[in-house]
């Protein structure tokens, strides 16, 4: 591409790439109970809002290209407030506003900028010859193990496992389904400085990933349950397209669908089993989607990637397999300590600051009116 060309595909990728955040908002805001709605909505556009500011003022850029400037800056920020957006999802219908505002604002230095500055900063992770197209790491894997330990370190919900906690309009979810599917095409943005054909492949990677998983997930709820449902779709979906992340500029149709078909099938069956013998409250299954497709979507990298479909890498080296398998897998790994680890600490030592929860009073009233002085629903 020309530097015209790599701007005015970064316009565009941005531009998508913003759809992500209200995408994520109305996925897990369908998926709440009414009394949450607002709250739960609230949290990915204040992380979207913050991080815009906080990156562009703080983080150094990430790509180290000629190239790179304020819309990079602005490209890498969004990116990071889409990763926040999802953290949160593990822990709505609990945690105080304002503790999840200065949780954010400590847990991009801590655990974002180190993993994007090693996998695509030029780091150890990229020396290495870790491959991460578009944040299976850096994203996903940070995100949802980071939601898994926050959970667990807040503690549940009152009255998870006793009560029943059904969602309040799935059409929303459908909604905000739609939005990510669309708006993930502009994690393409990362292939500005590769050719135009890696763009194409990464795009055609990502749709038939995505069809793929939500079949996938769709037929394993058919054969267990009797029925499919459409929130198994969805789902589905989400997990597809969070797989391929990390491999969509570097494989060709058919792994594209093996890794599909791979995380609609994983993902279902921690979702809906692992975390019910665990007993773990992660309220919208963000490890499960997340930290679990990540995962795969990183070892998936290291046993599809193709030299041939991407002659580069774009962004690190191929070493071939088996090699390029164990550089995935110490990237996962490493991706797991880092957000496991840094988010134990940052959020024990906020509690020791300020509350991480609200009151059960508030948990029973709802985080709409006790948080936010507003209700999504009247009546």
């Amino acid at each position: 591409m020309t530097p015209g060309d790599r701007t005015l595909w970064l316009l565009a990728s941005t531009t998508l790439l913003v759809l992500v955040v209200p995408g994520v908002s109305l996925f897990y805001g369908g998926m709440v109970r009414r009394k949450n709605v607002m709250s739960t909505i609230a949290l990915p556009f204040t992380a979207l809002a913050m991080v815009s500011i906080e990156w562009m003022a703080t983080a150094p850029p990430v790509d180290l290209s000629e190239d790179a400037g304020p819309l990079w800056s602005l490209f890498w920020g969004i990116t990071a407030s889409v990763a926040l957006g999802l953290v949160a999802g593990g822990v709505v219908e609990r945690v105080r506003f304002a503790f999840f505002v200065v949780f954010a604002l400590c847990w991009i230095p801590a655990v974002f900028l180190p993993l994007a500055q090693s996998l695509w900063g030029g780091g150890w992770l990229n020396r290495f010859g870790c491959l991460d197209f578009a944040g299976g790491a850096v994203v996903h894997i940070s995100a949802g193990v980071s939601a898994l330990v926050f959970a667990l370190t807040i503690g549940p919900r009152k009255g998870y496992g006793r009560i029943e906690m059904i969602p309040n309009h799935l059409p929303f979810s459908f909604c905000g389904a739609a939005l990510m599917w669309v708006g993930w095409f502009g994690f393409t943005g990362f292939a500005a400085m590769a050719s135009m054909e890696i763009v194409a492949s990464a795009f055609l990677a990502i749709q038939l990933s995505a069809a793929a998983a939500a079949l996938s997930w769709m037929s394993m709820e058919w054969l267990q349950r009797g029925k499919p449902t459409a929130l198994g779709v969805m789902s589905g979906a989400v997990a597809g397209l969070v797989s391929i992340a990390p491999a969509a500029a570097y494989v060709g149709p058919l792994p594209a669908i093996v890794i599909g078909i791979g995380a609609g099938g994983l993902c279902y069956m921690v979702v809906n089993y692992v975390k019910l013998i665990l007993g773990y409250d992660d309220s919208l299954d963000v490890f499960g989607m997340h930290g679990v497709g990540g995962t795969w979507g990183m070892i998936a990298t290291g046993l599809f990637a193709n030299v041939q479909v991407n002659p580069d890498g774009s962004d690190g080296l191929f070493y071939g397999y088996p090699y390029q398998l164990l550089a995935q897998a110490v990237a996962a790994c490493a991706a797991w300590a880092l957000a496991g680890g840094a988010t134990w600490v940052l959020v024990r030592v906020l509690m020791l600051i300020m509350p991480a929860r609200v009151s059960e009073e508030a948990e029973m009233t709802g985080l709409d009116l006790d948080q936010h002085g507003e209700k999504g629903y009247t009546g």
